[in-house]
């Protein structure tokens, strides 16, 4: 055993890191070359590959994926048939890993992430969180800083985390990931794992008239690529890409928001979807059936969930024909991405917590592998006339039964401000 024994995870979760073994010859010498087997002999857990060759260091490592039981759970390597070594895990139940006093009924006990942002703000909104694998383990957030509002800041920035509620920024990452050359600005980041286990971030630029979508590529989080264009349209006709690697619908597909061209005065949008097959030419966009009676969608997050077969996505808006200074967290779920169930009240509304006392933003969520337990990273600002808006993430953990209970109820126990129609809007110049 070389490392990442005695590791913890949900039932069907993949442990935090890799589990490696080091194999060595009767001097103690390591052996490259050598064939490890692994088998799982205790909890049904399984690993991507049955057998795999020591690297010239006599290492060889794999991902664990738990099984769906709670418990002790082993890992055995073999060579020539004969048991090395073993690894050890443990598994347990959502309710003994994640006590009630950390889930919240509410939302209301959403806690503040300190983020070290590349402006030393520590300002971010829009974030996007996904878990890793392979090279990739851990979770990363796609998130962008924006400090008081100023959009020449708001840069797509990535941050890491071992257990998705202390953020770092990875070693050997420079933030921001990518920023203009010139004028315009960067928003709206949007990270995707692909099955090649490369994070994939996409962004969108306004520049010239035109919302532009790049994507960076990553083999690791740390080494990115130097971007891709994929779409350009006419301002602001395609706001806060949402991205779903894998789903049954479609290999890659993206949702966004159409706000034509006077972006967030606009009085109403529609939400629209686009397919591909390699998440880099992109069709042409299809409008869906997903809309909020009385109010417009600004930003939208949608991921596809396996253990419920259907789409979630979740949506801040702003009352028809006012701004976008949105005040209200909606979700929907569908079975095909195209036509959707609304619920009538918010999930959250502004006011849940200080610092989200006039905005709640766009915002993110992740689900455990039954889809029982929600995570959610949500952002929104608190205005003043000294400082303007000031813009925070933080995170709150669910039931699924709690969540369905607030957006089906008509009157929820979140109160919520009226709409600040004497606020300036909280994006530069026509749209964000």
């Amino acid at each position: 055993m070389f490392s990442g024994d005695a590791q913890q995870a949900d039932p069907d979760d993949v442990l935090p890191d890799p589990v490696r073994f080091k194999v060595f010859d009767g001097l103690d010498h390591p052996m490259g070359g050598v064939t490890v087997t692994f088998y799982v002999p205790i909890g049904g857990g399984r690993v991507p590959s049955e057998s795999v060759v020591t690297d010239s260091t006599g290492i060889v490592q794999t991902i664990w994926t738990m099984g769906p039981f709670g418990g002790a759970q082993t890992l055995e390597a073999r060579v020539n048939g004969i048991v090395r070594a073993t690894a050890t895990a443990t598994t347990c139940d959502p309710d003994e890993c994640f006590p009630e006093e950390r889930l919240s009924s509410n939302l209301s006990d959403a806690r503040l992430l300190l983020l070290s942002t590349y402006d030393s703000s520590g300002q971010t909104v829009h974030p996007d969180v996904v878990r890793g694998h392979w090279q990739t383990t851990g979770y990363w957030m796609a998130v962008t800083p924006y400090p008081g509002g100023d959009a020449t800041h708001e840069n797509p920035s990535i941050f890491h985390s071992r257990t998705s509620a202390n953020w770092d920024v990875p070693p050997g990452v420079t933030n921001p990931l990518s920023r203009p050359a010139g004028s315009g600005y960067f928003s709206d980041p949007d990270i995707v794992v692909d099955t090649d286990h490369s994070l994939w971030l996409y962004f969108r630029s306004v520049i010239n008239g035109q919302n532009i979508i790049n994507v960076l590529r990553s083999p690791d989080g740390v080494h990115w690529d130097a971007g891709t264009a994929v779409v350009a349209v006419g301002s602001h006709k395609l706001v806060s890409p949402a991205v779903v690697r894998g789903a049954p619908h479609g290999p890659w597909q993206m949702w966004s928001v159409n706000a034509g061209p006077i972006g967030c005065s606009a009085p109403t949008t529609t939400i629209e979807r686009r397919q591909s097959n390699d998440g880099l030419n992109w069709s042409k966009p299809t409008d869906v059936s997903l809309e909020q009676p009385g109010q417009s969608i600004w930003h939208i997050d949608v991921q596809w969930i396996p253990a419920r077969s259907e789409y979630w996505a979740i949506y801040n808006t702003y009352p028809a024909g006012t701004s976008c200074n949105t005040n209200a967290l909606y979700l929907a779920r569908s079975p095909d991405g195209i036509n959707w169930t609304v619920y009538p009240s918010p999930i959250v509304r502004a006011g849940l917590i200080d610092a989200f006392k006039h905005v709640i933003y766009r915002s993110t969520f992740f689900t455990d592998a039954k889809a029982t337990r929600i995570t959610l990273w949500l952002s929104g600002a608190q205005y003043s006339t000294s400082a303007g808006y000031v813009w925070r993430t933080a995170a709150v953990a669910t039931r699924f039964s709690d969540l369905i209970a607030i957006a089906s109820t008509p009157t929820t126990a979140i109160s919520a401000p009226p709409f600040r129609r004497d606020l300036p809007p909280p994006e530069p110049d026509i749209g964000h």
